[in-house]
């Protein structure tokens, strides 16, 4: 039986975001829910977790040229020759150009383009659903006698061996290289450069950075957090993309403005890329997604946690240990009255909080003082898809950079109508599949795709 939750009022939100672990648990909620003790699903990953926020958002930048280069590629390999129009069924597309893109920086080439590493990074998330479907299905006191032997948990079992066997030539030669690096290091700039896997190791503990089932384990929960959530929000704001064409215009433009002014880069096979820099400055696009996800968040709450002991709260409530809490997120992104919770905070100028505007947030951000906020991974009291405090989403900047840079592929170089849409006029857009509280895309929704010409 699931434990009672109790969403929170905003205006406490300051109050409860930094209570330590021993008062409110993100983690432990997140192993309750996944029965961690038999899955292993939920375990703290603080070596994954470091090389996300430190060495990952610190080298943000260098991923960039990487990912233009797979984009390509994903498109390529995944829509064929596309002359004409084709219909694709956009969420699996999106998914398996998703994991290429994050697989090029968590392992690299030529691992991260093998079909079997692929399907195990985007089947993992599914099959640990399923391990906790399968657990619950059977009563607490059954629970120690059964799961070893239940397919779904030997299916994850599957996924860390057969990952572990994958990563272990890779890990060896990050290993093998790590005192020619030190050397280099201290010589140099003593700046790190050097891949995911390289970050991973580094934080691992000593008696565990031999052990490839660890990295594979590191990597699956990595995609985990990350493959699915980044393919519904580019899901979602393609999607709203087809059903309001008038937003390829504007897009569009921008894109070639940008190219104009910074200039572009050719590579050696001849296509076009963005400098580095240039992708920052696509404030029209970074808004249209921002309003997507408004629209289409994952859940339509934030900061769950579970109660690790009594909390008192300001209101006057008393919540006893094991009552789970959480915040209403939507609510604060679709009522402008919510989000007056706290003096120091301006609420956002929503006009029409029911209506989809796509330059939103390029509005606000033209205004004095908010040239820095509104972004699509902005974190904060009146932004709470990423989380608030604690257990922000370390990984938001290269999601966004992640999501841009296919966009950009596809208004660039590619057509994209809804499946029977002759005329590109939009339509109805297909609805959203809601199980509780999460949001996911039409996993039907078809579109038809075909290059624009010169692509």
């Amino acid at each position: 039986m699931e434990p009672p939750i109790v969403v929170l009022p905003i205006k406490i939100q300051d109050e409860v975001r930094n209570l330590p672990e021993s008062v409110v648990s993100f983690t432990k909620e997140h192993q309750r829910n996944f029965f961690a003790h038999y899955t292993g699903i939920g375990d703290h990953r603080p070596e994954m977790i470091q090389a996300v926020r430190v060495d990952l958002t610190r080298h943000i930048v260098s991923t960039l040229p990487d990912l233009q280069d797979e984009v390509r590629y994903s498109f390529d390999k995944e829509s064929g020759p596309c002359k004409d129009w084709t219909p694709f069924p956009l969420y699996m597309k999106v998914l398996r150009i998703v994991a290429l893109l994050s697989g090029r920086v968590f392992v690299g080439r030529p691992l991260s383009r093998e079909e079997e590493w692929m399907q195990s990074t985007i089947n993992y998330t599914i099959d640990c659903v399923k391990a906790r479907n399968a657990v619950r299905d059977y009563p607490q006191w059954k629970r120690p006698w059964v799961t070893s032997s239940l397919p779904e948990i030997k299916k994850l079992t599957h996924h860390r061996t057969r990952g572990g066997e994958m990563l272990a030539p890779i890990m060896q030669a990050q290993l093998a290289k790590e005192s020619v690096k030190e050397k280099l290091r201290n010589e140099e700039t003593g700046d790190e450069e050097g891949n995911f896997i390289e970050w991973l190791l580094k934080y691992t503990p000593e008696h565990l950075r031999n052990d490839p089932e660890n990295l594979a384990l590191n990597q699956m929960v990595l995609s985990f957090a990350a493959v699915h959530t980044s393919s519904m929000a580019t899901t979602h704001a393609i999607l709203d993309l087809v059903t309001k064409p008038e937003y390829f215009k504007p897009l569009r433009a921008e894109i070639e403005e940008i190219r104009k002014t910074d200039g572009e880069i050719i590579d050696e096979e001849g296509y076009i890329r963005l400098k580095k820099d240039s992708i920052n400055k696509l404030r029209k696009l970074d808004s249209f997604m921002k309003e997507s996800q408004r629209f289409n968040p994952p859940i339509y709450t934030s900061g769950t946690r579970i109660c690790t002991a009594d909390l008192q709260l300001s209101t006057g409530h008393k919540l006893p240990k094991g009552t789970r809490i959480c915040f209403p997120s939507y609510d604060v992104h679709t009522n402008p009255k919510t989000t007056t919770y706290s003096p120091e905070y301006n609420p956002p100028d929503y006009v029409d909080p029911e209506k989809f505007d796509g330059m939103r947030f390029y509005k606000l951000r033209n205004m004095p003082g908010k040239e820095a906020r509104h972004q699509f991974a902005t974190a904060g009291p009146e932004s709470l898809v990423f989380g608030y405090g604690n257990h922000t989403c370390p990984g938001r900047f290269f999601a966004a950079n992640e999501i841009k840079i296919i966009l950009i592929e596809l208004l660039m170089n590619w057509d994209i109508r809804l499946k029977g849409d002759i005329e590109q006029k939009g339509g109805p857009r297909p609805p959203n599949m809601e199980v509780d509280l999460v949001i996911t895309p039409n996993p039907m929704a078809m579109v038809e795709m075909k290059r624009r010409r010169g692509a």
